[in-house]
């Protein structure tokens, strides 16, 4: 696919900063909300409540926005997703109740370009450079829970709306940056429209994805796989706090530390992995570093064993957030990139919603251990299901599915 640099720069290179820039902005937030949240007398459940207030709106507008950049171009999209990201912040920043908390996280979640920064990473490589172009999108994630939830776990020493204006300054400086450097990449307009416009709502697309060969257990492993990790903002906060009293300070220490293992693994190890593994392994290596680490997280209540299970949690989640869009988009024509890419991250998203609502309901009532054994079954699941995928994938090796 070709492209134009925008004043020598890659477009790749600007859609990751974007993607940076925006996450870091999202960082700064994700750690203070559970004490954002107590000062409104908030508890485990409230706070399960904000976490999958979020994830149903990226249910129901990751496709639409997918979809729509499929149509209208990546950037426009692009640029309407980080002003109502502004907006979410402006809220944050001026809450003075639990109902106002709330309202940003779902204006929040409306903002979710992730599918459409994929879909762009998507339309300027080819094959064989993929995964390792989608690895540096995981790697602006990681790289934007490092630096944001530093700058937030600082700046809430001053009150919790410092953080928000912070976020808001953030999202100014992306707007004019992928304004002024972000090109649109050159597809074949007529033919994309053809494909979006045959589209009738998010239901038929995943149905669609679900009958096309591998991308159904892909799927359905990408659920599994988040529904899981969606539990890991509420109860690796309780836990924190439960087990060692930590402030949010030390918090943001955590999220930092995750962000980091994040980046050394999308950004550094995932291209020799695959080299040597291959997609359809990674998709099932993936699930059993995490259900080891969610299993022995509650077990032994020691910082450094608690660091390292989240080291195991966030290398195989990173794994998945990786190997499983290359996958997909592998599997696809061109035209279908931000419609399928959507989808996943719709299906990603509705597996957001029960999983931060159940866990502050079980955590309150049956205590900190049966949350994460939960999760280790449900994670052991998903690694049958990428054995299965991998077998599959053994056996029809040369299937490329078409629209």
């Amino acid at each position: 696919m070709k492209f134009n640099r925008s004043k020598g720069f890659s477009p790749i290179f600007v859609i990751v900063l974007t993607v940076f820039i925006d996450i870091t902005g999202y960082g700064i937030i994700i750690p203070l909300l559970p004490f954002y949240a107590k000062e409104f007398q908030a508890g485990p459940t409230e706070l399960g409540i904000l976490i999958a207030s979020f994830a149903i709106m990226q249910f129901f507008f990751s496709p639409l926005l997918g979809k729509a950049s499929d149509k209208k171009g990546r950037k426009p999209i692009l640029l309407i997703s980080l002003l109502i990201s502004f907006i979410s912040f402006t809220i944050f920043s001026f809450a003075n109740s639990y109902l106002m908390l709330l309202f940003s996280r779902i204006i929040a979640g409306i903002a979710t370009e992730r599918a459409v920064a994929q879909a762009y990473i998507a339309d300027v490589t080819d094959h064989k450079s993929r995964t390792k172009e989608m690895g540096k999108i995981g790697a602006a994630l990681g790289a934007g829970f490092i630096i944001g939830p530093s700058i937030g776990g600082i700046l809430s020493t001053y009150g919790f709306s410092i953080p928000g204006y912070a976020a808001m300054i953030l999202t100014v400086i992306n707007i004019l940056f992928v304004i002024s450097l972000l090109p649109e990449p050159h597809r074949d307009k007529e033919r994309t429209n053809e494909v979006t416009t045959g589209s009738s709502g998010y239901l038929r697309g995943l149905r669609a994805s679900l009958r096309k060969p591998l991308l159904g257990p892909t799927l359905l492993i990408l659920f599994i796989v988040t529904l899981a990790f969606s539990t890991i903002p509420v109860i690796v906060p309780l836990l924190s706090i439960d087990f060692f009293n930590f402030n949010s300070l030390e918090l943001s220490y955590v999220f930092i530390y995750i962000g980091l293992i994040q980046i050394v693994m999308q950004g550094f190890l995932i291209n020799p992995l695959y080299k040597r593994l291959g997609e359809e392994r990674l998709i099932a290596l993936g699930p059993i570093l995490m259900a080891t680490g969610t299993l022995l997280m509650p077990i032994f209540q020691n910082v450094a064993i608690f660091f390292l299970t989240n080291s195991l949690l966030a290398a195989g989640f990173g794994i998945i957030n990786t190997s499983i869009p290359a996958f997909l988009s592998k599997r696809i024509s061109i035209d279908e990139q931000g419609s399928i890419l959507g989808v996943a991250g719709s299906v990603a998203s509705i597996a957001n919603i029960p999983g931060p609502l159940i866990i502050g309901l079980i955590y309150d009532f049956a205590g900190s251990f049966v949350p994460f054994l939960i999760s280790a079954v449900m994670l052991t699941t998903a690694f049958l299901l990428g054995c299965r995928v991998y077998s599959a994938c053994k056996s029809f090796k040369k299937t490329i599915v078409h629209a």
